[in-house]
């Protein structure tokens, strides 16, 4: 079907050519030397396009072809001096057009001020590579969006004019040669979106103004802000590249010191330029001293550069560097690690001023990615150590003891050793962290990447939120096990039975397993934060998921409290429902008291976490990621350290465990005669009078099957 369009715009739609002539235009019923605009479209069989032919149209400005998947090449295009725009899209090109002979003959002429082309448009081909000197040409934007290019050469773009370039799309390009700008006179904004490049070489992007590196986590490292002497704009993927900006002492110290020097002598050489230089010819100064070579840090202002738009005259006019901007003071940026840092400066001769340059980055530090240290506060990176050496210290100690002494293996014990195993990770999540943040103290974003994405972030996240879930899973069970013991103490047959402890066990196992994984295949993520926790909610599934971490706390502590308030029904009146057995009914009121002291002692380390988490998921958080350390690393893992000894090592039956550990080794005896229990303990058959001895927790149940008129146990 042909479609001619008004005057000299010629559309081919729907049409079956297999090549594209002089001929096939001329048969449409066109002058060829009146086209101006000719288009292709859905052109399903088109596989060649005669390029000689298109120097039969004269006065041809635009040529563009669409959805034409079997037009794998085009040949190198011949003159046309009035060719200013060239797209070939959604086609199968497997190679950029060779399109630098296409203004070859103003080149030559005296109007070469006016050869350039406004667009070339190759998006949505299947490129895979860039020829040499393929598109040096003089552009205004070039376009290779979606395409399958794996590797940008050295010199690609060399003696090349090209205002805007873009990348977008190419999920295949990696690799970036330290030379692929390199040549490009005027290269102004570059964008790099959604690829997988690892580096940015910096060689041919000294005049960039926009940089576009969106939603490319693979970029590990950001050049610093030196070698950008015009960039004014940067959509970049990572909070932490934009605090690599905001620091340029930090990100690069010795990069930064050559500046410094750099700045020195150049304000020396200026201020002496100035005054040896007389005041008629102050206006007329060299380039090189109107202002620094290299520009520092951030900077604000109105940039304004000649597009195509605005071209309508020489070359010099549309390609001529014409930024400009005011200087003003520190933006909203983020506030500093450090505010004694050294501001920028922008010099001219006769005029040498301190100011602070601002670039408009994006994604800004926020309340979940801060330019800090992982600890962020001096006090907390000392006192997580004293957290860390506790819960590590003592829950392997009590692992120790309960695991050697396994032949009296009782379902309390057991219990015991999940919790002191659940509470020994968040130890090692806390340690990990504590280590990362010695490694990168004062600079973490630039050690950033490979902590957030690497495999020890994965870890911690892991251990965290497995630990969390299993030692919440086995107080509840501990809970409800005494609630049993207390409730039923008459009926020795509703007990929880070892092998039922195993099997429930193993199922909070899987359960901390599953919720503690899924952030591991896609179900949010440990990269968000520093300190590895799945905090940000993205889309539905990862508020379900994260809701259901908070609603599975929030069930557990609900058990929690009903069965404490059973517990102390179950236990009033002075022991009159134990047949009056006061002191034995006393005692377990006592067991009650310290089981509900450990319990709130977690409550108190658990709930402002639970607090603030279900306060940012719906979306209003209320403290960010700085202060929420406090909670999360600090007073979270309070639990895991206290644990351990209010559980076991402060009671009796443990130190009496410890000792027959020890005499087992024959060393310390001492020690092992010092606090030797040698004589019996009083019964109520020796001494009807004296209550009997304290007893642990975990012999409660060997406690009530002896049929004793008074007695008492303890934790």
């Amino acid at each position: 079907m042909v479609q001619p369009c008004q005057g000299v715009s010629v559309v081919l739609l729907k049409s079956n050519i297999t090549r594209l002539t002089a001929r096939s235009i001329h048969a449409a019923g066109y002058h060829l030397h009146t086209v101006e605009h000719l288009s292709v479209m859905d052109a399903p069989n088109l596989e060649h396009v005669a390029v000689e032919d298109l120097t039969k149209m004269p006065n041809l400005k635009s040529l563009f072809i669409t959805q034409a998947p079997r037009l794998h090449k085009i040949a190198p295009l011949p003159a046309l001096p009035e060719l200013r725009t060239f797209m070939v899209t959604t086609s199968g090109l497997v190679e950029v057009p060779n399109l630098s002979h296409v203004h070859d003959h103003h080149r030559q002429g005296t109007n070469s001020s006016l050869s350039y082309l406004q667009a070339i448009d190759l998006e949505g081909n299947h490129i895979k590579r860039i020829p040499a000197h393929a598109l040096r040409v003089r552009a205004d934007q070039v376009s290779l969006n979606y395409n399958l290019i794996e590797e940008v050469p050295a010199h690609a773009f060399k003696n090349a004019q090209i205002s805007k370039l873009s990348f977008r799309g190419n999920p295949n390009l990696r690799k970036l040669d330290e030379n692929a700008f390199d040549g490009n006179l005027l290269l102004r904004q570059l964008d790099l979106s959604n690829t997988a490049i690892t580096s940015l070489p910096t060689k041919g992007l000294e005049k960039l103004e926009t940089l576009k590196i969106e939603k490319t986590p693979s970029l590990k490292y950001i050049p610093s802000i030196y070698e950008f002497q015009s960039l004014v704009r940067a959509h970049l993927t990572h909070h932490f590249h934009c605090c690599a900006f905001a620091f340029p002492e930090r990100h690069n110290p010795a990069r930064h010191a050559l500046y410094e020097t750099q700045m020195a002598n150049m304000a020396q050489k200026c201020g002496k330029s100035y005054k040896n230089t007389p005041s008629k010819t102050r206006r007329s100064l060299p380039p090189e001293y109107m202002r620094l070579s290299t520009v520092p840090m951030l900077y604000s202002g109105e940039t304004t550069s000649t597009t195509s738009e605005e071209y309508d005259g020489t070359e010099e006019e549309y390609f001529s560097d014409s930024s400009s901007f005011e200087d003003d003071g520190p933006g909203d940026f983020h506030d500093p690690v450090n505010r004694s840092l050294g501001v920028s400066s922008f010099a001219e001769c006769g005029s040498f001023s301190h100011t602070r340059r601002q670039i408009e980055c994006t994604p800004l530090p926020d309340a979940l990615n801060p330019c800090e240290d992982v600890m962020g506060w001096s006090w907390l990176r000392a006192s997580v150590w004293f957290v860390i050496t506790a819960a590590v210290v003592g829950n392997i100690a009590v692992l120790i003891v309960l695991l050697t002494n396994h032949t009296e293996l009782t379902v309390p014990r057991f219990l015991m050793c999940h919790l002191a195993f659940s509470d020994l990770c968040t130890g090692v999540y806390l340690s990990m962290l504590a280590v990362v943040d010695l490694q990168s103290y004062g600079e973490f974003f630039n050690y950033a990447y490979d902590w957030q994405y690497g495999t020890g972030c994965k870890i911690a996240g892991f251990l965290s939120v497995f630990s969390g879930q299993l030692s919440v899973f086995t107080l509840t069970i501990v809970t409800l096990e005494r609630w049993f013991a207390i409730t039923y103490a008459i009926y020795l047959d509703r007990r929880i039975t070892l092998s039922a402890a195993a099997k429930i066990m193993l199922g909070g196992w899987l359960f901390s397993i599953l919720m503690a994984g899924l952030p591991l295949v896609g179900v949010s993520h440990y990269s968000s934060t520093s300190i590895c926790l799945p905090v940000e909610s993205e889309n539905v599934g990862v508020a379900v998921y994260q809701g259901s971490l908070f609603m599975t706390n929030a069930i557990a502590w609900v058990t929690i409290v009903i069965c404490y308030v059973q517990i102390y029904r179950s236990l009033g009146g002075g022991g009159e429902k134990y047949g009056g057995r006061g002191a034995a009914a006393a005692a377990e009121r006592r067991i009650a008291n310290k089981m509900a002291l450990l319990i709130g002692t977690d409550l108190l380390c658990w709930a402002p976490v639970a607090f603030f988490g279900v306060t940012a998921l719906a979306g209003v958080p209320l403290v960010d990621v700085s202060h929420g350390k406090v909670l999360l690393v600090f007073f979270y893992p309070l639990n895991a350290c206290a644990n351990p000894f209010l559980y076991a090592i402060l009671t009796k039956q443990y130190r009496r465990d410890l000792l027959t550990l020890i005499a087992r080794t024959g060393k310390c005896n001492w020690l092992i005669q010092k606090y030797k229990l040698g004589t019996p303990p009083p019964t109520a058959q020796t001494n009807p009078s004296a209550p009997a001895p304290l007893l642990p927790l975990v012999d409660y149940q060997r406690s009530q099957s002896q049929n004793k008129e008074n007695g008492e146990v303890m934790l």
